[in-house]
């Protein structure tokens, strides 16, 4: 299975290719009002509206370095039952590695304030977690994000 490989601080991630419509440069962003740190705005995709969550952000408190490396990776995934796009705002995007799936144990570990973090692998002696991209919007961003949906 091919994964994409990012680093905040010195710990590594991967999220599940499959997952992924586009890796997209850092481009300006709409800010929205009053909405929580990890929300870092809106991205004009093609023409259409795009919420953009902070990786970064979402699991260090640290708004995420414009870097060369920073890129917004656009993905599919599913809120309140319906299937959205969003982008995730990504510091150190760094590259593609293979995993097989019998590689993946289950880390012990599962914070409650965490659940988009999933199994771990390791590779070269370092700890490399899977993020599950389905669990990374907190629910109180859904009302911001999605308002929309929740009408009708």
């Amino acid at each position: 299975m091919l994964f994409l490989q990012f680093k905040i601080n010195e710990n590594r991630y991967i999220l599940d290719t499959r997952d992924i419509i586009e890796i997209v440069p850092y481009a300006n962003l709409k800010r929205i009002p009053k909405a929580p740190g990890y929300v870092a705005g809106l991205l004009n995709y093609r023409g259409d509206a795009i919420p953009v969550i902070d990786v970064c952000f979402l699991m260090s408190d640290k708004a995420c370095e414009l870097k060369l490396s920073s890129r917004i990776a656009l993905v599919n995934c599913v809120v309140d039952g319906h299937p959205v796009r969003i982008g995730l705002l990504i510091g150190q995007m760094t590259e593609t590695v293979r995993y097989d799936e019998n590689d993946f144990s289950d880390p012990g570990v599962s914070p409650e304030e965490s659940p988009y973090l999933g199994k771990v692998v390791i590779d070269d002696n370092r700890i490399v977690q899977l993020v599950n991209i389905g669990e990374i919007i907190p629910d109180e961003a859904h009302d911001i994000l999605f308002q929309g949906m929740h009408s009708g």
